[in-house]
C-alpha cells in the first residue's frame, strides 16, 4: 500500500501518517504480512523528518497495532486464529491452482471443476449454536455489516451490537456469553484488553460499498464538495477515497464534524459527504441539495475465505 500525507491539510503530519496506516489496515492492504516502509524510507518517500514518522510509528505500536521484529522490519500486527485461517487457505489455493494445471495438461477446462462441485456438493446450513457479538462506532452501522455478512454468506446470525464506550461498560460475565466477537481491523487491540486470547475475535477489512461508489461518481462535474469526517485522522484517507471515485469533482474542502464553521459550510455547499459517525449530529442542520455518507461494507473475499471458514469451525466445536 502507498502510504500518503497531504501537507495543505489542517491535519497534523504526525496524525496523517497513523491514520493512513489505520485506514490501511482497515481496507485489508497490509494483509500477508506485508512490511511496512522503514523510518528512514518512509519520512524519505513522504518528504517528512524522521522523527514525525518514529513518533507516528510509535503511537501505533502503542495502540497495539504495529510491531517491529529485530532484524526483519516493522509489521502490522495480526490475529493469529485468522492467520492460521488465512494459510490454510493460501495452501488450499496453491492446490487447486496446481489441479487446474494438470487438468489443462489433459486438455480440460475449469468448467470440468464445475460439473464436480455441482455434481458432488450439495447446499449447506450453517446453524451457530451460540451468539456473537460486533462491536464498532454506531450500531446502526454495525447491524449493517451483520445484514451484508449474511447476504454475502447465505447465512443467519444471531448477533448483538455494541458501540465501543458499550463494550466497555459490560460486565465480565457477559462478555462470555458471546462464541465469537466481530469488530473493525484497526480496532481489535481495543477488544483484546478485556478478552482473553483464547476467545476468538475477527475482524472483516472494509471497503467504500457500492452506494458510496454509485454516489460518488454520479456527482456533477466541477461541483464544490464539502467531506465532513467524524476524526481528524480519518480526513486524508476519506480524501484519498473520494479523488479515487470521484476525480471529476471540483473543489474538496473537508472538515472536521466539530469544525465550529460547520453549521455555515453546510448552507455553502450543494453537496456534502460525511464519513459514519456524523449522521445524527448532520440532523440538527439544514440539509444541501446533495448529502449522503462515505459508508463502508465488509470485504467479500474477506467473508468467503476467513469469517464463513470461522464460522463453520466454531459451530462444529460448540456442537461437540
Amino acid at each position: 500500500m502507498k502510504i500518503s500525507i497531504d501537507k495543505t491539510l489542517p491535519v497534523a503530519l504526525q496524525a496523517q501518517i497513523v491514520g493512513a496506516i489505520e485506514y490501511g489496515i482497515m481496507a485489508g492492504d497490509f494483509r500477508h504480512d506485508a512490511a511496512l516502509p522503514s523510518v528512514r524510507a518512509l519520512g524519505k518517500a513522504l518528504g517528512v523528518a524522521q522523527l514525525t514518522v518514529s513518533h507516528a510509528y510509535g503511537t501505533l505500536k502503542a495502540m497495539g497495532l504495529i510491531e517491529t521484529i529485530p532484524g526483519k522490519g516493522t509489521y502490522v500486527v495480526r490475529e493469529h486464529q485468522e492467520q492460521v485461517l488465512d494459510n490454510e487457505v493460501g495452501k488450499l489455493r496453491q492446490r487447486f491452482q496446481q489441479l487446474v494445471a494438470d487438468a489443462e495438461a489433459l486438455g480440460l477446462s475449469s468448467s470440468f471443476f464445475v460439473g464436480l462441485l455441482n455434481q458432488e456438493s450439495a447446499p449447506g446450513i450453517l446453524n451457530l449454536p451460540f451468539c456473537l457479538a460486533i462491536v464498532g462506532n454506531s450500531n446502526r452501522i454495525n447491524l449493517s455489516y451483520i445484514a451484508a455478512v449474511e447476504e454475502a454468506l447465505n447465512i443467519t446470525l444471531a448477533a448483538d451490537s455494541y458501540t465501543f464506550s458499550e463494550f466497555n461498560e459490560l460486565q465480565d460475565e457477559k462478555l462470555s456469553d458471546y462464541g465469537l466477537w466481530l469488530t473493525i481491523p484497526h480496532c481489535i487491540p481495543r477488544l483484546r484488553l478485556r478478552l482473553a486470547e483464547s476467545i476468538p475475535v475477527y475482524a472483516p477489512y472494509l471497503i467504500p460499498a457500492e452506494s458510496t461508489r454509485t454516489q460518488l461518481a454520479s456527482l456533477p462535474a466541477d461541483m464544490p464538495v464539502l467531506l465532513i469526517s467524524r476524526f481528524e485522522n480519518f480526513i486524508p484517507a476519506m480524501l484519498e477515497g473520494v479523488k479515487r471515485f470521484a476525480p471529476h469533482l471540483g473543489e474538496i474542502k473537508i472538515i472536521t464534524l466539530e469544525d465550529e464553521k460547520l453549521e455555515a459550510l453546510l448552507l455553502s455547499y450543494r453537496a456534502v459527504i460525511y464519513s459514519t459517525g456524523c449522521h445524527s449530529r448532520l440532523q440538527q442542520f439544514s440539509q444541501p441539495e446533495i448529502v449522503f455518507e462515505y459508508r463502508h461494507t465488509p470485504e467479500p473475499r474477506y467473508l468467503r475465505d476467513i469469517l464463513f471458514p470461522a464460522l463453520h469451525q466454531y459451530a462444529q466445536r460448540n456442537k461437540e
